[in-house]
């Protein structure tokens, strides 16, 4: 019995050691993206909206080089982040063969989706 409990506590420590991890590097990528666009804004000498413009308009500001849309792009990455922890989490435990916390990490994905889209609208 014991061999299990120790299998089930190393999977456990595993996949927290990598929820941790996906969202490290997600906050990483995020503040580098908004450095850079920071950086940018202060070089030209523009002042940063105090609101996020919508996606598309995000993404044609990036191809032009604009430093709002590059620290939109950051902000956005911080977003997603936990989407991407929850993601793999859901992943990982259906890899399991556990069904049960795969369709409860499932139902937490699919709320943070409703909430990413109506925070979008």
């Amino acid at each position: 019995m014991s061999s299990d409990r120790t299998m089930h506590t190393s999977d456990g420590e595993r996949l927290r050691e990598l929820a941790a991890r996906v969202l490290e590097i997600g906050f990483r990528v995020a503040v580098a993206i908004m450095a850079v666009g920071l950086v940018l804004a202060v070089i030209r000498q523009e002042a940063l909206p105090s609101t996020l413009e919508q996606p598309a308009d995000i993404a044609e500001g990036i191809v032009q080089g604009d430093p709002e849309a590059i620290v939109g792009l950051g902000i956005i990455s911080i977003i997603l982040t936990p989407f991407a922890s929850t993601l793999v989490i859901a992943i990982a435990f259906y890899r399991q063969g556990d069904r049960r916390y795969a369709a409860i990490s499932g139902l937490v994905l699919a709320i943070l989706l409703v909430s990413i889209g109506l925070s979008l609208i």
